[in-house]
């Protein structure tokens, strides 16, 4: 299954990771910085990083920084389509897979045209494996 997770909230997720000092390991293994890629109330993106631009500063009731998946966000739709959807892509549990920085800076290197623009960053899903590229989107 294909996940859309729009680009605006990718950007500011690289803000994060860019301007932070450190990022947390992932079941005691240290990664460096990048994205976790989160199955469990829905899909989402969030940096592995706290001391960023965007999380150094929130609150203590805040939440850190996330960017749900199109297709299986809590705060967008029902119950039954973000379930069925999170169940079809990411399976029924819960965890957590990594995406390195590079290879996110990597995608977004050569635009297929000088005036494409990044709109989502799309991960291709299945409880075994997972693809990573990017929609493009030409300004005028």
């Amino acid at each position: 299954m294909k996940l859309h997770f729009p680009w605006t909230g990718i950007e500011q997720s690289l803000e994060e990771i860019k301007t932070a000092t450190a990022a947390k390991p992932l079941y005691g293994q240290e990664t460096g910085k990048g994205l976790w890629l989160v199955g469990d109330q829905g899909v989402y993106l969030m940096p592995n990083t706290t001391d960023g631009k965007h999380n150094r500063d929130r609150k203590e009731n805040e939440t850190l920084l996330v960017v749900y998946a199109r297709e299986c966000d809590p705060t967008a739709l029902d119950f039954d389509a973000w379930w069925e959807n999170k169940r079809a892509s990411f399976g029924g549990d819960d965890g957590v897979d990594f995406l390195d920085l590079k290879t996110i800076e990597d995608l977004t290197a050569q635009p297929p045209k000088p005036t494409a623009r990044p709109e989502y960053l799309v991960i291709d899903i299945s409880p075994e494996q997972f693809s990573v590229g990017v929609v493009w989107r030409t300004l005028q």
